[in-house]
């Protein structure tokens, strides 16, 4: 057998100092069915059983193999446990659909997980035809199963109680009717939902997880450097047989995206991605903004790389959950459940693998929301430190970070049949044929059942103008269809 032409491992994470430092190196195939490399991240968790927020992260690791005719596919890999192996304290956690594998810490201790090795096994053996392999990992944090309350009573069209728009107690995934009682949904504002939510539609209370940071502009890279020609037309603003250095997603202006054509398309082949946030020297360089937010994604956009990634999208009553967990609202809180928020305004490093800021009030939370600051994305976790805390790194309640402004959350919605259509579905890996993604019950290509939470760069905190809290809905019917400066956004699944 010819093991491979090449083989690659590429990583689809935020990996920064002050992060997580994520890595997977040492890709080896010891035969066509098994891939073998090494995995390792820093600040890993695992509190399940052992203090709040009962909640462990994990990396969600997924395989994509390149046959001849120049083609990516998704690899997937065995259903059984059994079939892989990996050394203490990490433990493998296998998927029905066999899209990927969660790797987690299991030892009921926090701290950062030396270099590991892990074994997976493939659904089926590799062709001996040439091919690459690539591997992706994706942090993610476990949202348990549980009850929690939706709504906070004062933000904007807040999700509530239908006898007085309090906080309604989400106990269970069965279906919600709108109505006037304290059990109901209210329908008295001015984005009500557009009818009972169904016992299908994901709630939050049911256990899932989600992305611990936004997308990141490497991964939106990696991911159209796996796209074919037609794809990746879909997938970018700029065509791919422009010239070298055009930006990918924008042609008029950066606002912090580096995303260029590195090699044009010559019409037949797919251009080569690259990310080039500082053109004074080569590409890919570790000042190029390879881990910052990646804006100017449109719904498509994100829904198409989150099928791509056997993920799915976030509907807002996850949203919420995820931010709030079992706490009891706040009025106007944000991700880190106070009303106190510092602008991330004064960037140290910029562009750097630990790109962060210096803005520091004690007792407030940090985002980078304002009109003063930088005009875009900031990188993939950027308040974080050895010394972080829910505040300083400006997370939610079970450790996902930037929910509160950097770029705005795309959601599914409960304002239109389209989005109260959503079950859950996940990505299969696949698109269609012009690079979109091809899910049942996902909102379609028009977007509708798509909207916007969390607020972004330039959003502002005036006392009736709070974009940033968590239960405020202002922009929910704003459908996004077009490619925005601050829009962005992340998966679970």
């Amino acid at each position: 057998m010819v093991l491979t032409k090449y083989i690659l491992a590429l990583l689809m994470l935020p990996i920064a100092a002050f992060a997580n430092n994520v890595s997977i190196t040492n890709l080896q195939l010891p035969n066509n069915q098994t891939i073998q490399f090494d995995i390792a991240w820093d600040n890993a968790w695992d509190w399940d059983t052992v203090a709040e927020p009962f909640n462990h992260d994990a990396v969600w690791v997924f395989v994509k193999v390149h046959y001849p005719a120049n083609t990516w596919t998704h690899g997937d890999l065995s259903t059984q446990t059994t079939d892989h192996t990996i050394g203490a304290p990490l433990s493998i956690e296998t998927v029905t659909d066999g899209k990927g594998v969660f790797i987690r810490r299991n030892d009921g201790l926090a701290g950062n997980v030396a270099t590991t090795s892990v074994t997976l096994k493939l659904q089926n053996p590799l062709p001996n035809d040439a091919y690459a392999i690539k591997i992706f990992g994706v942090e993610m944090v476990y949202v348990p199963e549980g009850p929690y309350f939706l709504g906070d009573s004062t933000s904007f069209d807040a999700l509530g109680r239908g006898n007085d728009k309090g906080p309604l107690l989400i106990n269970s995934e069965s279906a919600i009717a709108i109505g006037t009682s304290s059990t109901q949904l209210s329908i008295s504002n001015d984005e009500p939902p557009a009818g009972d939510i169904p016992a299908a539609f994901p709630k939050g209370y049911g256990g899932f997880y989600s992305m611990k940071y936004e997308i990141s502009q490497e991964q939106y890279t990696d991911f159209l450097n796996c796209l074919n020609l037609a794809q990746q037309t879909t997938r970018t603003a700029t065509a791919p047989t422009g010239n070298a250095g055009l930006l990918a997603l924008s042609s008029f202006a950066t606002n912090r995206n580096g995303i260029r054509i590195g090699t044009s398309s010559n019409g037949s082949l797919p251009a080569v991605y690259v990310c080039d946030n500082n053109t004074t020297n080569a590409p890919n360089n570790n000042n190029d903004g390879q881990n910052r937010a990646c804006n100017f994604l449109s719904w498509n956009d994100l829904a198409a790389w989150l099928d791509w990634a056997a993920l799915r999208p976030m509907t807002e009553l996850e949203f919420e959950k995820t931010n709030r967990g079992n706490a009891y609202p706040v009025n106007g809180e944000f991700a880190w459940g106070t009303q106190l928020v510092i602008d991330a305004n004064t960037l140290a490093h910029d562009g750097l693998p630990n790109e962060t800021v210096t803005d520091a009030v004690a007792g407030y939370g940090l985002a980078s929301h304002g009109y003063l600051g930088p005009q875009g994305g900031l990188r993939c976790g950027f308040g974080g430190s050895d010394s972080s805390n829910r505040l300083t790194i400006g997370a939610g309640y079970y450790g996902a970070t930037e929910m509160s402004g950097n770029l705005w959350e795309l959601v599914i919605t409960t304002t239109t049949t389209q989005g109260l259509a959503y079950n859950g579905t996940t990505g299969d890996g696949n698109l269609d044929t012009n690079g979109n993604a091809n899910t049942a019950t996902w909102p379609s290509t028009d977007a509708q059942g798509a909207g916007h939470r969390g607020g972004a760069w330039n959003s502002g905190i005036l006392p009736d103008y709070r974009d940033l809290a968590i239960s405020d809905r202002f922009y929910i019917g704003l459908v996004p269809t077009n490619r925005r400066n601050t829009g962005g956004g992340r998966g679970c699944r």
